[in-house]
């Protein structure tokens, strides 16, 4: 394959993937709780000069600095001097750093496969099955902090594949800076940096001293901040995964797991992990001491730990917990199809692979769309909270200083209600902390009560009639509740 001809494919590929990023961006979906958090952080960076992110954080800063920054010019003066955000341009302003992320993620993909195994289908098909992915199209036009840690970490795999140590340490680090988790591909780097027999005890001492200068910014970062519980501590609280899981949580686990990975490359998920797998291993039994079958079984032996890990340590069941398995499986996936491919090709000559596979991957790109659009089981908010804005607007046009009693929205009402609401939203865990408080609350300005439909808010309800509150439905929509309480009169 030319040059010329070469670089036009890696180019249509690239242009496909930020096609259906970018039509994830501009999809009409409101933000996920944990986006709505993130988000709520850049914003006061943005608008407040709020860069330290005081409060309750559990993650590093750099995602919520990107975010911050895409922001800062949108930013807009209101009529009493204040800078603020307009909600759909803060939404996508925010989305912004995952897309491009993403984006150049698919080039990455590129480059990292063809260092890996020399060969250009491979690294062709592999930019195309990440550019197409449902499940990274899910993940890549939101706030999540997952995409820019991964986008680092296929840095640093890039720095590896080159015998690059020092800089691959740089990217762990910068990745780590955007989540905590990417601390889990140590292991992958450096298995990498061995198998390309670029390993050296200078060369593994200068991503060591890298990743530790990263780490010691990090941690001087979170001293500074002054909160009460910094955002390692506030993380493992979060995710503690220190118990195995019980006998009965072992096939709903799996299950969830394999639903969501599902998404990889659905509907033929099954078919490029299968060939993928399986042509590893028989590569493996062919060729056991070839460079590209240690290096095949050290990435397969990675998925199947990370995997096991996940499925049998009782971290929590995130979707995108398996974002990190994309990159090393696409790698695998591409390299068995195209080894697949060329069995077919000397057997059994003729095109009918070739336009099978061109049609397999045209599906794969229609449930990427789908997938962009939340039509999918993974990804951010799936229209979970469609008509949050509104409601925000509604209680922003309550009286001054009204009190916003909330056990369901918290984050993303937070954030919708905007900067520099006038609102009090209150959380509490119970009904009876509810009432218990809301009868001794002084104040006479007008109480709202927000409850989700499709939740049990009944008891509720029941609990503050009982206490002598009169609960008026004033606002419904889509899932969207709004109850606006008389408090009881009090004896003279």
């Amino acid at each position: 394959m030319n040059f010329t001809r070469r670089r036009v494919l890696l180019l249509a590929i690239v242009l496909v993937g930020a096609w259906l990023r970018f039509h994830a961006l501009a999809a009409d979906q409101r933000l996920h709780p944990d986006e709505a958090l993130f988000s709520t952080f850049a914003r006061g960076a943005a608008l407040n000069g709020e860069w330290l992110l005081p409060g309750a954080l559990d993650k590093p800063p750099l995602s919520i600095y990107a975010i911050a920054v895409t922001s800062l010019p949108f930013v807009e003066t209101r009529p009493d001097g204040l800078p603020d955000l307009r909600l759909r341009t803060g939404e996508t302003a925010a989305r912004l750093p995952g897309a491009l992320a993403s984006i150049a993620s698919i080039a990455l993909m590129y480059a990292i496969a063809r260092r890996l195994y020399q060969d250009e289908q491979t690294a062709l098909l592999a930019a195309a099955l990440l550019a197409i992915s449902p499940f990274a199209v899910a993940f890549s036009a939101t706030t999540f902090t997952d995409g820019l840690m991964m986008f680092w970490l296929l840095v640093g795999l890039w720095m590896m594949t080159s015998g690059r140590w020092s800089w691959a340490g740089v990217a762990l680090a910068l990745a780590f800076a955007s989540k905590q988790q990417a601390v889990l591909y140590l292991p992958l780097l450096i298995a990498i940096g061995i198998l390309r027999l670029s390993f050296t005890w200078r060369r593994l001492a200068g991503f060591a001293l890298a990743f530790a200068a990263g780490t010691l910014l990090l941690l001087a970062w979170d001293a500074l901040r002054g909160s009460s519980s910094g955002i390692f501590a506030l993380a493992l609280a979060n995710n503690d995964p220190a118990r195995f899981i019980r006998s009965g949580e072992l096939i709903p686990r799996l299950a969830t797991w394999l639903s969501y990975a599902n998404a990889w490359f659905a509907p033929a998920t099954i078919i490029f992990v299968g060939l993928g797998i399986g042509g590893a291993l028989l590569r493996a039994l062919r060729q056991p001491r070839h460079f590209g079958s240690a290096l095949d079984l050290a990435i397969l032996g990675y998925v199947a730990v990370y995997f096991l890990l996940h499925w049998l340590i009782a971290f929590n069941t995130y979707d995108r917990y398996l974002l990190p398995l994309l990159p090393p499986i696409t790698l695998l996936a591409a390299r068995g199809a195209i080894a697949f491919w060329d069995w077919w090709r000397v057997r059994l000559p003729g095109n009918e692979l070739s336009f099978a596979g061109l049609i397999c991957l045209a599906v794969i790109a229609g449930t990427a769309r789908d997938a962009g659009e939340g039509r999918l089981n993974v990804g951010a908010d799936r229209e979970e909270h469609q008509g949050i804005d509104r409601v925000a607007v509604y209680l922003d046009a309550r009286p001054l200083g009204a009190i916003i009693y909330d056990h369901w929205f918290g984050w993303e009402l937070d954030y919708y209600l905007s900067e520099w609401t006038n609102k009090r939203r209150v959380y509490y865990p119970t009904a009876d902390a509810l009432t218990h408080d809301a009868l001794l609350q002084p104040d006479p300005a007008p109480r709202y009560f927000v409850a989700a439909s499709d939740e049990s808010h009944s008891t509720w309800i029941e609990a503050l009639e009982n206490a002598g509150f009169a609960p008026k439905l004033v606002y419904q929509e889509a899932r969207f509740l709004v109850y606006e309480l008389t408090p009881p009169v009090q004896d003279g």
